[in-house]
Order: structure tokens, then sequence, then C-alpha cells
């Protein structure tokens, strides 16, 4: 692959180390402060531990998006190593001002034209995303072609999960209607979805082994897919691995890989939760 065009994301795509450096793309970490303690999401933190922590604190994290000063030097970095053209793929712009100060730093740089692609994604949705530019540009794909390609893989990305409680989505601020449905979902077990930049509340159930089929069946409804990865926010493995067996079928090439999700999006959506995340087929029904 050449280095002329590169792919840039950030930390919340949660990319592995070794699929980032096989494709050549760089992760931007974002940051985050717990109890008084400032961390940066650089692939280094125990993430089971945060979750630990989170669950025990009586305090929200507060995150935070990497300064425009922090991205110009990413950029900067990119255009020495010889790039001509940075493909840019964020975090949704509907999460986080992580694309705004991206554009201004865009702005500020010389001797390489940034391309920001809106993913209205976070987690897996974000990084199928940023792996199949990649990919492509190793397949000698143009710019345009990658934009295109990231375009219409936009529409058939989603990610769908249950959370433990509303509560920490309440504290985020970033969803609306939770405010004001809260009161209406205590000691039951909120059904979630998020595409293109948006969530949805999509039911309710009361109990996880309800909660866990209803995953299942959705699955099973979205096929075929062309990835599917199994999500969770500090479960431990006894808790997900019965999900994991009973949704292998439906996973592409028989394997179905899973992800502990990093802790920006974990903040948001609290300890406890499971999910998938999956690109359909072309000419799959759409889930909404």
């Amino acid at each position: 692959m050449s280095n002329s065009i590169r792919v840039l994301t950030d930390s919340t795509a949660d990319l592995s180390v070794e699929t980032a450096q096989r494709l050549g793309i760089r992760i931007l970490p974002l940051h985050f402060s717990l109890e008084g303690e400032d961390y940066c999401d650089d692939g280094t933190l125990d993430r089971s531990c945060f979750y630990q922590r989170l669950a025990q604190s009586g305090e929200m994290p507060q995150t935070a998006a990497p300064g425009v000063g922090e991205i110009l030097t990413f950029y900067e970095e990119l255009v020495t190593e010889g790039a001509e053209d940075i493909i840019a793929i964020f975090l949704a712009n509907s999460l986080s001002s992580t694309q705004a100060n991206a554009q201004l730093a865009a702005r500020e740089l010389g001797g390489a034209r940034v391309h920001l692609l809106e993913s209205g994604q976070i987690s897996r949705g974000l990084g199928f995303l940023v792996q199949a530019a990649a990919e492509a540009l190793a397949r000698g794909a143009t710019v345009v072609e990658v934009k295109e390609l990231v375009i219409a893989l936009r529409q058939r990305t989603y990610i769908i999960g249950v959370l433990d409680t509303l509560e920490y989505l309440k504290r985020s601020g970033r969803v609306s209607w939770v405010t004001a449905q809260l009161g209406q979902w205590l000691k039951v077990k909120p059904l979630i979805a998020f595409h293109a930049g948006e969530a949805r509340l999509w039911g309710r159930v009361r109990t996880r082994r309800r909660a866990r089929a209803w995953l299942l069946r959705q699955v099973a409804e979205a096929g075929p897919l062309e990835r599917l990865v199994l999500l969770h926010s500090g479960l431990a493995e006894e808790s997900w691995m019965a999900l994991h067996e009973a949704m292998q079928p439906y996973a592409p090439c028989g394997q179905l890989p899973v992800v502990e999700v990093n802790p920006i999006f974990g903040t948001h959506i609290g300890p406890q939760g499971v999910g998938v995340a999956w690109v359909q087929a072309e000419g799959a029904g759409k889930v909404w």
C-alpha cells in the first residue's frame, strides 16, 4: 500500500493493534478522566479494570475530544511519512467534537489534503468503515472510490445492544429523549440501536435472558451480513459465552470476534452492556 494516501481514525474505533499496523491505520487516542485521574485511551488501559471502577464510582467520567493542536500533530506526522492525502474518519459528530476540531486542524495543515468523512458510528461500527477504507486503499482504490465506499457502507452499518440501565446515557447528555423517559424504565433492560449518528430506543425487557434472545433474533433477521462483532462493556466471559455460541452461525466466515468496548463509549452506555455491530450485505432489508 502506498504511503501517499493514509487513513486516520480515533481510539473509539476499537481496532486491534495488529489490524491497524497491518493496514497502516493511524489511531488518535481520546482522553477521559475518572475520580480526578486523567487517562489516555492509547491501547494500554486495562478495560476490565475501568468497568469495575465505573460500576463502583459515584462519579461520571469526563470525556474530552483531542484538541486542534493534537490532531494537527498527527496530520503532520503522516505528511512526514509521505502522505499527500489523509482520509480521516472519526466517531459520529453527534457524540463528539473530534471531527469539528479535525476540520480546524486541517485548515492549518500544509503539504497534504485532508478528507473528513462522517462515520455516524462509534466502536466497531466506526471500525468497520475505517478497516474497509484501508483495505480498499491496499487494493489500489483512489480517494474518490474510498469516499464512495464509506458512504455506501455507512448506510448498512448498525450497532444494537442491551443496556443494564439508562442512567449513564442520561448523565452523558448525548441522547435527548433519555431524561424524559427514564422514569418509565426502572428495573427493565433498554434495547438500543445506533445508526447514522442517531440513537433509538427499540424496546424494553425485564430480564437479561429475554434481552439476549432479542439480540439473537435481530442478528438472524438482519442477515445476510458482511461483518459481525459481539460487543460488551465489562461482562465476564461466562456472561457472554452462550450468546457468542448462539450467534456463531450468523457470523461471516464462521468467525465472531468479541470486543470489550472502549472507555469513551463505555462512559455513555455504562457497565454490563452487551450488543453487536454489523454491516449488512448489499440488498439486505433495512433495519429502519
